[in-house]
């Protein structure tokens, strides 16, 4: 099963095979953001495959003989209640479960001293090398099976040498949240002139960026890769690219008075055109961005699962100053959301314009930051109202770029600047959270 919805465009595509009907609705409901309210007692199965194309008849092809309301809101998320005769006997909200955490079986991430350690491991466990990070000397080794996998796990991690063994596991795809579209001023600051070893350049670890649609694309800098080449449509909005439009809101907030800005932004793909990136795909991603000089990393991104492996790399980084900054998840829990909770990371939650946490915001005693959750993103030109803790996480790091380069100093020393002006506060149990 798959949703294909862009935000932008207001189209959506679906497939699916037989799939209940309330299956397809809590993934389209955790794509799209929607509030999805179902008439009760509907237990219909859905066969069905359609090529992105005007949500109105993407839904009309999906309740078939029943009935839709759609319901745009520019205020809070739009709702659709699927019924037989009448709007009002949808009364059965569909609920978006947790994502569960999705392992690799047949992979596993190691840290050996170098390359050569890692191909002879590799060949002494009848495994395949498929990936190696230079920085953080970590192998990633793919076995025949999941038994074979199992098997080895143990006697890898008693190898002399070997210094790590961790699990590979998925990412979700992080998905742009469009709520509206709307106004705001372009991207006042502009980019001053700077050569490479000039630059503050801040990593944002991500999506592809369609630099193209941005209104200052020159302070961005040549987009890497970790996976295949991929190229996003021009006209559907990434969530790479709503970030980095994001970043730049906070690299030229106002109060600073900044005209001229020499910082960068290196965008980093590490979806590609996949369904989600793994945790060795991120800890590459972060490596290369330290390697390119990143002295801030952006990381709106999240998991339930930490990684002893990217917990490594992060901490590397740390130790050479560099500032990392996470999105602490969007699901009103307080568990910990990774790599936000890592203790070398800025945590930043979502509040609304009154200073209040969002409905959907984590609030975990992890958090370090609290930041507006509905940024504006300019977009060919365009302005979209985008939501999430994602986009809090962005703004945060664009300010810290702006507030280090302003000030002369580095991005790590801005940390506690930026903690003790934008203070997350636990709410209590008497607030009902």
């Amino acid at each position: 099963m798959e949703i294909r919805w862009d935000a932008v465009n207001k189209t959506l595509g679906i497939s699916a095979r037989n799939a209940p009907l309330r299956v397809v609705l809590t993934e389209l409901s955790r794509q799209t953001n929607w509030r999805v309210v179902i008439e009760p007692g509907i237990r219909t199965k859905v066969t069905l495959r359609t090529k992105p194309r005007p949500a109105s008849q993407s839904l009309k092809l999906l309740v078939g003989r029943m009935r839709y309301q759609l319901t745009p809101n520019s205020a809070k998320p739009w709702e659709l209640r699927i019924f037989e005769s009448t709007a009002e006997a949808a009364t059965e909200a569909v609920e978006v479960p947790r994502q569960v955490v999705k392992i690799v079986p047949t992979e596993l991430a190691v840290v050996v001293k170098d390359k050569s350690a890692a191909q002879k491991l590799a060949d002494q466990f009848n495994a395949d090398l498929i990936g190696f990070i230079k920085g953080a000397n970590a192998a990633r080794l793919k076995f025949k099976s999941a038994q074979q996998q199992k098997r080895a796990r143990d006697q890898i991690a008693k190898v002399d040498g070997v210094e790590l063994v961790d699990d590979i596991f998925q990412y979700p795809p992080p998905v742009a949240t469009i709520v509206s579209e709307g106004n705001a001023n372009p991207i006042r600051v502009t980019p001053a002139p700077v050569d490479a070893k000039g630059a503050l350049i801040v990593g944002l670890i991500d999506s592809a960026v369609q630099i193209k649609g941005l209104d200052k694309p020159k302070f961005i800098l040549d987009q890497l890769t970790v996976t295949d080449p991929f190229e996003a449509k021009e006209k559907q909005l990434t969530h790479g690219t709503s970030m980095a439009s994001i970043l730049l809101r906070g690299l030229s907030n106002k109060d600073l008075g900044v005209d001229q800005s020499k910082v960068r932004i290196l965008p980093i793909d590490v979806f590609g055109d996949a369904k989600g990136a793994t945790n060795f795909d991120v800890c590459q991603g972060i490596a290369l961005a330290v390697f390119r000089g990143a002295s801030i990393i952006n990381l709106s991104l999240g998991s339930q699962r930490s990684s002893k492996l990217e917990h490594r790399v992060i901490q590397d980084g740390h130790k050479a100053g560099v500032l990392f900054v996470a999105a602490a998840g969007n699901e009103p829990v307080r568990s910990n959301t990774y790599p936000a909770a890592y203790p070398e990371v800025m945590a930043v939650t979502a509040v609304k314009p009154d200073g209040n946490l969002t409905s959907y915001a984590n609030r975990g005693d992890f958090i370090d930051v609290a930041e507006r959750g509905r940024q504006p993103v300019r977009f060919y030109g365009k302005t979209y109202s985008v939501s999430g803790t994602s986009g809090a996480s962005a703004y945060v790091s664009g300010l810290a770029a702006a507030l280090a380069s302003k000030h002369g100093k580095r991005p790590i020393e801005i940390r506690e600047l930026i903690i003790k002006n934008r203070p997350f506060e636990p709410p209590t149990e008497k607030d009902g959270n």
